[in-house]
């Protein structure tokens, strides 16, 4: 990194900063505020809903700095600072297509989250982000909206999502794709993605890449790893991640967002003093 002093650090959720327990390990925590103590801003970019990113903030000690829905709405504090939506037409078609395929199907709109019916995987997902959704008739809702979705999100077993994408990709619609799990499909709008919210908050803050560190661990990290002045992947990371990165660090269970800040933010500050 040739003592490049790193003023932006942008931090992944889930497989990152939290353990594969979904609990936030202290060492990550007191990390983090000991980069925002030494003056650097923290960011948190997942591809959760703005309330399930909320309670980890507050955890922090850290203002309202992220950027949701897999870069797709940034936040900063008080203010909407970027967002792209799915239009209305293509979220009634992903609709039917997941229905057809018998998936469970999320629609998040703003700090909404929707579904058809409870289920397991709707129990699931509550229990790992914390917030809790509205249960309404999906085709009529989504089609009732003026702006669109942020984010839709299949959840099934391995083979049905595998159904779902080649259903989806069959209507070639103008969304992304997105495996995070092997049983998630995060569909997205086609410019929601980590590595373009990187570049929005780097000239929102102006603050240059090169001065930006990344910390990921999955295939929809890839663009903020690379568009990063210095990209950390994750020890548990996928193959994509690690490729995409500069470096790798210990795992989720190891705290290896602590160790990667410690080494690569809280040291390289101090060797540029």
């Amino acid at each position: 990194m040739e003592k490049q002093r790193i003023r932006l650090l942008c931090l992944d959720i889930d497989g990152t900063l939290l353990d594969s327990q979904h609990r936030l390990p202290s060492q990550n925590k007191e990390a983090v505020k000991k980069a925002i103590q030494a003056g650097v801003t923290v960011c948190l970019m997942s591809a959760r809903s703005p309330g399930a990113v909320v309670p980890i903030l507050r955890a922090l000690g850290m203002e309202y700095n992220m950027a949701c829905y897999n870069g797709g709405l940034i936040l900063h504090k008080d203010k909407t600072m970027y967002e792209e939506r799915i239009p209305v037409f293509t979220g009634a078609q992903i609709v039917q297509e997941a229905q057809h395929c018998g998936v469970h199907l999320s629609a998040y709109r703003n700090w909404d989250w929707f579904i058809e019916k409870d289920d397991q995987w709707s129990v699931q997902e509550s229990r790992i982000t914390g917030i809790f959704p509205i249960t309404a008739p999906l085709m009529k809702t989504v089609s009732q909206w003026k702006d669109g979705a942020h984010k839709f999100l299949c959840m099934g077993e391995p083979h049905q999502i595998d159904a779902v994408y080649a259903g989806l990709r069959e209507r070639r619609l103008p969304v992304q794709l997105v495996r995070s799990k092997d049983t998630y499909l995060e569909i997205l709008p086609l410019r929601a993605e980590k590595g373009i919210a990187l570049q929005s908050i780097c000239r929102m803050l102006h603050i240059a890449k090169e001065q930006s560190m990344v910390i990921g661990d999955h295939d929809n990290d890839c663009g903020m790893l690379r568009e990063a002045g210095w990209g950390v992947a994750m020890g548990n990371g996928s193959e994509a991640a690690k490729t995409a990165a500069d470096v790798c660090t210990r795992t989720n269970d190891e705290a290896g967002a602590a160790f990667a800040i410690d080494t690569w933010v809280l040291k390289s500050r101090e060797e540029c003093v």
